[in-house]
C-alpha cells in the first residue's frame, strides 16, 4: 500500500505528526515555545509525533481492532487505541484536518516492524521525560553546545533486551554499543526517532543524537526521498 487514506491504512512504523490537548497539551506547547519550535504546512501545526505500532484489524470495511499508536508522555511513554473522530464520539482522534502521517522507507525487509517493537519497548521500560528536556534541547537549539549538555541530552540506560522481530542478526553491531540502549528520557520527536534509528534508519541527519524536535524532524522528511505523506492535513 502506497498512500495513507485512513487509519486502516496505516502500518506499523508509520509517523504521526499533529495536536495535543489537555493539560499535557498545554505543557508540551510550551515547551517547544522554549525551543521557538513552529512548523507549518496548509492546516498542519505540528506539537505531537508519535509512532504507529499496530495496524488495524479489518473484517471488510468494518474496524474489529482500532491500530495503535506509542507516544511520549511525561510520566512515562504509553501506547494507546487511535479513533476515528468521525466514527466515535470520545476519546481522543488521530484524524483530524490537523494529523498527517509519514511512511519511511526501509533499508531492510521488517524494519518498521522493528521500530514499532522498540517503541513498544520504551512503554515497558517506562522511558519519560520531564520539562529539563525541553530545557536542554533549548538550550542546545540555541547554540549552547558544551560537552556536559551534549552528554546530558544523549544520557542512555543500562544495555535493554531490544527485541528484533525481523532484523537479521548480521545487522546488529557487536557487543551491543551505546547506541543499542533506549534513552533515558525522550519528548515525542526523540522517542520516534530513537525507535527508527535503534532499527538501524538514520532518520534525522546534521544533528546530534537526540537532539530531535519536532518540527526539525518534519522539515526534514517533508524532503525525504522515499518518503509517503498522507492524512486529512496532507490531502
Amino acid at each position: 500500500m502506497t498512500t495513507i487514506n485512513g487509519l486502516a491504512d496505516l502500518r506499523p512504523g508509520d509517523i504521526m505528526f499533529g495536536p495535543i490537548g489537555g493539560a499535557v497539551g498545554l505543557g508540551i506547547g510550551l515547551g517547544q515555545l522554549a525551543l521557538g519550535e513552529g512548523f507549518h504546512v496548509g492546516k498542519l501545526s505540528i506539537r505531537h509525533v508519535g509512532i504507529v505500532v499496530e495496524a488495524a484489524t479489518m473484517a471488510g470495511a468494518e474496524t474489529i481492532r482500532s491500530a495503535r499508536l506509542v507516544q511520549a508522555m511525561p510520566r512515562g511513554a504509553e501506547e494507546v487505541p487511535m479513533r476515528d473522530e468521525y466514527a466515535y464520539g470520545h476519546g481522543p482522534s488521530f484524524w483530524t484536518p490537523e494529523h498527517a502521517y509519514v511512511r519511511l522507507p526501509e533499508d531492510y525487509p521488517g524494519q518498521a516492524r522493528d521500530a514499532a517493537a522498540i517503541a513498544r519497548l520504551m512503554v515497558a521500560e517506562h522511558v519519560a521525560y520531564s520539562f529539563a528536556s525541553y530545557a536542554a534541547l533549548a538550550a542546545w537549539r540555541w547554540g549552547l553546545k558544551a560537552g556536559r549538555l551534549g552528554k546530558w541530552i544523549e544520557r542512555r540506560r543500562p544495555l535493554d533486551p531490544l527485541d528484533w522481530p525481523y532484523g537479521p542478526p548480521e545487522r546488529l553491531p557487536s557487543g551491543r554499543p551505546w547506541d543499542q540502549q533506549l534513552p533515558v528520557e525522550a519528548i515525542c520527536s526523540v522517542l520516534v526517532d530513537q525507535a527508527w534509528s535503534l532499527a538501524g534508519k538514520r532518520v534525522m541527519r546534521n544533528v546530534a543524537h537526540q537532539a530531535v524536535t519536532p518540527g526539525a524532524m518534519a522539515g526534514q522528511l517533508l524532503t525525504r526521498p522515499g518518503a509517503i505523506w498522507g492524512g486529512p492535513a496532507w490531502g
